[in-house]
């Protein structure tokens, strides 16, 4: 069986074949050191770079994003919530007391403001102290410094006639006045007479015509006057123009005055002048000293806020018969934070258009005046000024009851109380009402 034996011997050399290759495994097993090892980092290479890929694409994001793009927005908008939960919980909630009922301010040193936005104007400059206010003004009792009441001697008070016409309004320059005087004049139409020192407004108006009680109750300044025309009769206790001349008054008429038709204004409620134009002129003409005639008032501190009144709100009318629908009433209605009395005319807040502020006075005073047609043609009407009588004076949120005396044309109206002492007023604007016997009077609404 010869391809028996051929197969078997075939089979054998298989086998020997396969046991030299078995073998092999444990020859390469002793020269491992001498083989280098290349074969499995051909296995093992990509691998680790992939896990370098997959490790790097971790990484890189995070090194190229851009931290500063989200820092700032996200900073900003913790801010504004921070400041709307502060809005939010410590004012609107807790609702603080205001200022002036948290401190007390010593008025002595302090000029009063209608502008209560302090931070409209720069901050002065802190490299020289400011001088103290000692020196009092004769007219409201306002402090300043020797050196601003030395300037202000150099020059005299300026009256001013405005109109006070529905058509008028607003007017200019109420809130720069230190005295403010409100009578009756033809017609149940009030009018004004301001008289100005401590401020020069580049506007005051509009400017109207002059009547004998306002020429009577102005000579007691000896001021510079502003007026546009004039009564002129043959009664002298009606005749302003021919009185004017007669007293010497240092008149300055329509000089430096001008038109303007802001606002859709019309003659004769156009018509402006300037209180620095007055004290220009009377420079020129050598009326530029401070009478030394005027005779001041007594003056006090404000009441501090625990002795203030509440609330007082008085309604003054100049004339019961001819209301003109009460576009001539004054309210004076007063505030215990600022201690002040602010106006209401015709039903509004009187507001002077230079400032953009509602009209104030420190104090009030309605003083009653006798008055009586003169019957003539234009309805005018004469005033007793050179006489005494009745007075109520709004001041520190209180109603006081006095009486007042006029000795002469010259001479200052005087105040006292009703144990004949000399009122002493609040220091500010002083506003006076001369409210008629006859057909004038005032309600107290509410006290």
């Amino acid at each position: 069986m010869p391809k028996n034996f051929e197969i078997s011997d075939k089979s054998e050399k298989v086998l020997e074949k396969f046991h030299i290759e078995e073998k092999k495994p444990e020859v390469k097993k002793e020269s491992k050191q001498e083989t280098p090892p290349q074969q499995t980092p051909l296995i093992e290479e990509p691998k680790k770079e992939e896990k370098k890929k997959e490790e790097k694409k971790l990484k890189d994001p995070l090194k190229k994003f851009n931290w500063k793009k989200i820092i700032f927005p996200a900073t900003a908008i913790l801010t504004l919530v921070g400041i709307g939960l502060f809005y939010y919980f410590g004012i609107y909630k807790v609702k603080p007391k205001p200022l002036n009922e948290v401190f007390s301010f010593d008025e002595m040193f302090i000029v009063s403001e209608e502008n209560r936005n302090i931070f409209t104007r720069p901050l002065p400059l802190l490299s020289a102290p400011q001088e103290p206010r000692t020196e009092e003004s004769p007219l409201n009792g306002m402090l300043f410094s020797k050196k601003e009441m030395d300037e202000m001697m150099g020059r005299r008070p300026v009256a001013v006639m405005i109109n006070n016409h529905v058509d008028a309004r607003p007017l200019s320059g109420l809130n720069s006045a230190d005295i403010v005087i409100e009578a009756n004049v033809e017609s149940g139409i009030t009018r004004l007479m301001g008289i100005f020192w401590s401020k020069a407004p580049a506007k005051v108006g509009p400017i109207r015509s002059l009547r004998q009680n306002y020429l009577e109750w102005a000579s007691e300044y000896d001021p510079l006057l502003i007026h546009d025309g004039c009564a002129q009769t043959d009664d002298p206790r009606t005749n302003a123009c021919g009185n004017v001349y007669t007293y010497g008054i240092k008149t300055i008429t329509t000089i430096g005055a001008w038109r303007s038709n802001e606002g859709g204004r019309v003659a004769p409620h156009n018509e402006y002048s300037s209180v620095t134009n007055a004290w220009e002129y009377g420079e020129k003409m050598d009326w530029d000293k401070f009478p030394s005639s005027i005779v001041s008032w007594n003056f006090k501190r404000d009441a501090d806020i625990e002795e203030r009144g509440d609330k007082t709100h008085v309604k003054t009318v100049f004339h019961t018969r001819l209301t003109n629908g009460g576009a001539y009433d004054a309210e004076w209605i007063y505030d215990r934070s600022t201690n002040s009395y602010f106006r209401r005319v015709g039903g509004r807040p009187d507001i002077d258009i230079e400032t953009n502020t509602q009209v104030t006075a420190k104090v009030v005073i309605l003083q009653e005046v006798k008055v009586i047609p003169s019957g003539d043609d234009k309805g005018r009407l004469i005033t007793t000024t050179i006489d005494q009588g009745d007075a109520t004076i709004l001041q520190d949120g209180k109603i006081i009851d006095a009486t007042w005396k006029k000795s002469s044309r010259t001479a200052r109206t005087m105040y006292f109380d009703s144990s004949n002492n000399p009122i002493q007023f609040n220091r500010g604007r002083i506003w006076i009402a001369m409210i008629p016997h006859s057909d004038g009077e005032f309600a107290i609404i509410e006290q």
